[in-house]
């Protein structure tokens, strides 16, 4: 019985310095570096973008994890992009980072020109803005409203492409109206309301165009509304018009 005792002492504490060893390894600090900055257009206008997965993002890697060693394999960390063009993450490890816009509705030029080398600094906020050039310049021409004369919602806008030397121009792929009953209005809104996508050439460039909700309006209330274009790049992320409300009331409603 002594020799057992003897024998189980000597598993217990093997066993507490392998869970010690281990936890030794694991103590890391908690990330507590941020990033913040805003994508603007080449007017310095904010990009006015989608939310979540259907838009660009920010690409950032972590230069010192592989501390120069080729053979280590970083991977990169999208972060999602706001409705603005402006993005934060703060929760990061302090280090080394490459930050670029990633898949946007914009002419691409070389990586390193759209690339900054950033140090995060744990405990602080580091700021990085890019300057792009996107394809298209949406700008509205009426603000979304209410048809008497059949109860749907319509609104009006027009757009321009931009050209950036030496760089060819995209074919032009589709647009669409967007209506939400939520502030997140981008490429999901009301089906009920929020009509089809409709193809579009360079003939209409400068030219009101003019969208009509797929139904008539059925309830009063607030209502996000923006318009969304995008062209035949490899990616195809729509770009957008800032975002207009329209408060409805019940007179409105076409019965």
């Amino acid at each position: 019985m002594k020799c057992l005792n003897k024998y189980m002492m000597a598993f217990l504490v093997a066993t507490c310095a392998l869970f010690t060893t281990s936890c030794e390894k694991d103590n890391y600090d908690e990330p507590e570096a941020a990033i913040m900055g805003q994508v603007t257009d080449q007017e310095g206008n904010p990009l006015q973008l989608a939310v979540g997965k259907t838009s660009m993002s920010i690409r950032i890697i972590e230069k010192s994890y592989a501390n120069g060693d080729e053979s280590v394999v970083v991977t990169p960390q999208d972060l999602n992009i706001k409705q603005d063009g402006s993005f934060e993450n703060i929760h990061l490890f302090a280090g080394t980072y490459s930050v670029s816009p990633w898949q946007g509705p914009f002419y691409e030029n070389d990586a390193a020109a759209l690339t900054e080398e950033v140090q995060l600094k744990s405990g602080k906020t580091t700021t990085v803005n890019f300057k792009v050039t996107p394809y298209l310049k949406l700008e509205w021409v009426k603000k979304p409203y209410v048809d008497p004369a059949d109860g749907k919602l319509k609104a009006s806008f027009k757009f321009h492409q931009n050209e950036k030397e030496g760089m060819a121009k995209p074919d032009l792929l589709d647009y669409g109206l967007w209506i939400s009953r939520t502030q997140y209005c981008g490429t999901e809104g009301e089906p009920n309301l929020t009509p089809a996508v409709i193809k579009f050439t360079t003939e209409k460039q400068g030219d009101e165009i003019t969208v009509a909700s797929k139904s008539k309006v059925a309830y009063a209330m607030k209502y996000y509304v923006r318009f969304g274009a995008r062209c035949k790049d490899k990616y195809q992320k729509y770009i957008f018009t800032d975002i207009k409300t329209i408060d409805v009331s019940d007179s409105q409603i076409k019965k």
